[in-house]
């Protein structure tokens, strides 16, 4: 019975950190970090990356959409981690169309394809090397947030044999937000 519940609780916490079918690659081992590229950009060009962060801007081209992207570490699922600094920043080509509602400046993105290269642009007057990825997938993520109440005031009051549970309601001596990550 202990083994049952085991693995159901083990296959219930795999599905929540599952990488996105959209964010698949051929590759065992996409380069997920993007000061690896950034350190060597000649050496890795030609290799497949799963990389994700904050979107800086967005642009639709005739054929494509170029977006720019402030790179955050992700985790095994492809979540952009919120706590990280940027680690540079990269130009994600999506084919087609990507409407800049979903894709808006702000909004959290991670994109799996190809390193191709690199293009010259600007930050403010600061000159930027942008490493270029092609896209074979890509996922938006939301932030969600989340309300942890600890202490809720509550007590047990006893006169002589017999006790009675007194709930004061929803008074919460802390409470903390959290933020998570969600497709």
């Amino acid at each position: 019975m202990k083994k049952t519940i085991l693995a159901f609780a083990l296959l219930a916490l795999s599905g929540c950190s599952q990488l996105p079918d959209s964010l698949q690659t051929t590759s065992d081992q996409p380069i997920t970090d993007l000061t690896v590229v950034i350190e060597d950009p000649q050496g890795v060009q030609g290799r497949e990356v799963r990389l994700g962060g904050v979107i800086a801007s967005v642009e639709n081209e005739a054929k494509r959409t170029r977006l720019e992207v402030a790179s955050l570490p992700i985790d095994s699922s492809g979540r952009p981690d919120l706590s990280a600094k940027p680690q540079g920043r990269f130009i994600a080509y999506i084919e087609g169309f990507a409407d800049p509602i979903e894709y808006a400046e702000g909004k959290l993105v991670t994109v799996a394809g190809q390193l191709r290269g690199s293009e010259v642009g600007k930050i403010g007057h600061y000159d930027y090397t942008y490493p270029i990825v092609f896209t074979t997938g890509q996922q938006i993520w939301r932030i969600t947030e989340q309300i942890r109440l600890d202490d809720v005031d509550a007590y047990y009051r006893c006169l002589g044999i017999r006790c009675e549970y007194i709930h004061y309601g929803l008074r919460p001596n802390s409470a903390e937000v959290q933020y998570r990550v969600t497709p």
